[in-house]
């Protein structure tokens, strides 16, 4: 009890008072706490093991579980021939789960806490990982984010227990929780299941597995920069320009380059990178832009456009030259980057936009 309060800063020395400090509310509630569990310990102790069992899966799936999920786990024989859901209702019925509508819940965090600590630590990481790989087995893993972002969240926990095959599977399903998170707004979450992904590619992902590998860090890179992560996102890209295997396969990358760089209000950099990369794309801008020049393109570009009207331009074929289509993407970028700093570089943009 000592080092447990100690620990948890509840009881301190303090140097300048030269004695120990300690608040008598929060050593009483911290006792009540530590006696609830272990009275809810024992009382779990003295229920059925299937019983039990079931809350314990329960607990490696969080504070509540839905009854889809559950039904999932008994179609696959998760208890053998014992049913979870009957279970479950027997534990409902304890007392020790809520029902509302499809959802199970324990009564108390406490008591899911102590539900999962009756867990031999032993059995924790093989249980998740039979939980996880039985989730993996449903087909629609892969486009039910909550299926999905519960498998992964428990193999997440046991990433060292899997053979090379289940591996390249839930780096794959991580990225596809990755995406779910991103769809609901959750960042920081999907920065997680991204990384957890490329933690699980092989000793040499660029090499042997380069498609889902360069996504992956893509994505890593695109969330990392939504959510603030610069030094990753810098990272990230710097892998991806190094090992890309193609000009193509560097382009999302570049453009988030282009992104982060002005971000940090470097857009003299910024520019210079957008340049570059145009350049590489066939499309070349002198060092020094004279202002006739300017006036000349304009007045030809107005020329071209004379007598069009913008259902003329909405009946155009569609762009389909993949190169043209980047170069459209950086020279709009190049507009915004140049359109207070180097005007004259702005409407040379502009106008090369109008030519493509």
């Amino acid at each position: 009890f000592l080092r447990s309060i100690i620990s948890k800063g509840v009881l301190s020395f303090s140097v300048r008072s030269r004695r120990w400090t300690w608040d008598d509310l929060v050593i009483e509630l911290h006792t009540i706490s530590e006696d609830v569990a272990e009275f809810l310990a024992h009382g779990l102790r003295r229920l059925d093991k299937n019983i039990v069992y079931a809350l314990q899966v329960c607990s490696c799936l969080g504070f509540q579980v839905t009854t889809a999920i559950i039904e999932l786990l008994d179609s696959g024989r998760f208890m053998n021939k014992n049913n979870m859901l009957e279970a479950l209702e027997s534990a409902k019925k304890e007392g020790l789960m809520d029902k509302a509508g499809p959802i199970y819940a324990f009564s108390h965090d406490m008591l899911r806490e102590s539900t999962y600590e009756l867990i031999p630590e032993s059995e924790r990481k093989p249980l998740h990982r039979k939980i996880g790989l039985s989730l993996a087995k449903d087909p629609n893993v892969w486009k039910d984010s909550e299926i999905c972002t519960l498998a992964v969240d428990q193999i997440n926990v046991c990433k060292e227990n899997l053979n090379q095959m289940e591996r390249l599977i839930f780096a794959r399903l991580n990225l596809s929780a990755g995406k779910h998170s991103m769809a609901s707004s959750s960042y920081e979450q999907a920065r997680g299941y991204f990384e957890s992904g490329i933690s699980l590619l092989h000793a040499r992902p660029w090499k042997k597995q380069y498609a889902l590998c360069l996504e992956l860090y893509e994505m890593s890179a695109v969330v990392g920069f939504m959510d603030g992560g610069g030094e990753n996102v810098s990272s990230r890209l710097d892998d991806i320009l190094s090992n890309a295997k193609c000009f193509g396969d560097t382009i999302k990358s570049r453009e988030l380059l282009l992104k982060v760089i002005a971000s940090r209000g470097e857009y003299a950099e910024s520019t210079s990178q957008c340049l570059s990369t145009l350049s590489k794309l066939g499309e070349n801008f002198p060092k020094e832009i004279e202002s006739s020049k300017v006036t000349k393109e304009i007045v030809r570009t107005m020329a071209l456009l004379k007598d069009i009207t913008k259902d003329d331009i909405r009946k155009l074929p569609l762009m389909t030259n993949p190169s043209k289509l980047y170069a459209m993407k950086f020279l709009s970028m190049l507009c915004t980057l140049s359109l207070t700093s180097r005007k004259n570089l702005c409407h040379l943009a502009s106008c090369l936009m109008v030519k493509f």
